[in-house]
């Protein structure tokens, strides 16, 4: 079995990126992805590590990008080159609006007279990409709240007093990236879209205009009857049909890595093949 959807501390995952590898080696899967949020800084000493340990890792990425349709999205990228120069511009220019988005959440925390600060929230981070997850850690180290959960129902998602939105990227131009860079671009768990079987397909067409190779069918939180529905609008739109845990470590303890939420995650390492198929053919037609 394989995971293609993983995060480490290098963004809001709590392991690091060796750790995920020795974790991913024990368990016995055979392959996972790094796809940390909005950053490859994690990338090279997983795949150093995975090749000590007879692991074989994926460079990957996942991309918080807008779109129209539907607001923010997210794109994971498979077997790109992270040393790609434009790719690194732009992931740059994430990591800088990921700061001070963080920054202006701590900003709106302190104005509701909770004492935390940027520099612990940055501590949290390691220097590595910032998350509402650092906060919410932050805010439980302050004693605001007792538990990541409650830091996020009370303050931290979407319509609550601590919540900012952060700037994205474009859909088109995510996916241009992982393209241009010789990655596979996938649309991540499509349920969390909440669009209609029609309009999710009218999206995915337009998704694939752009460039995108397939859908993440198989997700820690996709229902069985969901994963079923996804792997066949893959099959009807001739995209492929992957899946992942989004392994996140103590940040999301509900989830396991290589099995997700209750074990409704298994993907198995013959897709592999096919990715890195797909992948190799569209470096010949970009050639």
């Amino acid at each position: 079995m394989i995971d293609l959807h993983t995060h480490s501390t290098a963004s809001d995952g709590t392991l690091t990126p060796e750790a995920l590898v020795d974790l991913a080696a024990d368990q016995g899967l055979a392959a996972i992805a790094l796809t940390d949020h909005d950053t490859v800084e994690g990338v090279p000493a997983a795949l150093a590590r995975g090749a000590l340990c007879g692991l074989h890792v994926i460079p990957g990425v996942e991309l918080s990008v807008h779109w129209d349709g539907s607001g923010q999205m997210h794109i994971l990228g498979y077997y790109l080159r992270t040393d790609d120069t434009r790719l690194c511009e732009r992931l740059g220019w994430l990591r800088d609006r990921r700061r001070e988005r963080a920054q202006r959440i701590v900003e709106k925390l302190r104005g509701l007279g909770i004492q935390i600060s940027f520099a612990r929230v940055e501590g949290l981070a390691g220097g590595e990409s910032i998350g509402r997850p650092h906060v919410a850690r932050a805010l439980l180290e302050a004693g605001a709240v007792g538990s990541l959960g409650e830091a996020f129902g009370r303050f931290l998602s979407p319509g609550r007093p601590g919540y900012e939105s952060k700037e994205e990227l474009g859909v088109e131009e995510g996916i241009g990236l992982v393209k241009a860079s010789g990655g596979a671009a996938v649309l991540a768990h499509p349920a969390t879209l909440k669009l209609n079987p029609a309009a999710l397909a009218g999206c995915l067409k337009e998704l694939k205009a752009f460039g995108l190779d397939g859908l993440e069918a198989v997700w820690s939180g996709h229902s069985a009857q969901q994963m079923a529905q996804f792997q066949a609008l893959a099959c009807n739109l001739d995209l492929l049909a992957t899946g992942g845990s989004d392994f996140h470590g103590d940040n999301k303890p509900e989830i396991k890595l290589g099995t997700g939420r209750r074990n409704n995650v298994q993907v198995p390492d013959t897709l592999l093949d096919v990715l890195r198929q797909h992948c190799h053919k569209g470096a010949a037609a970009g050639a």
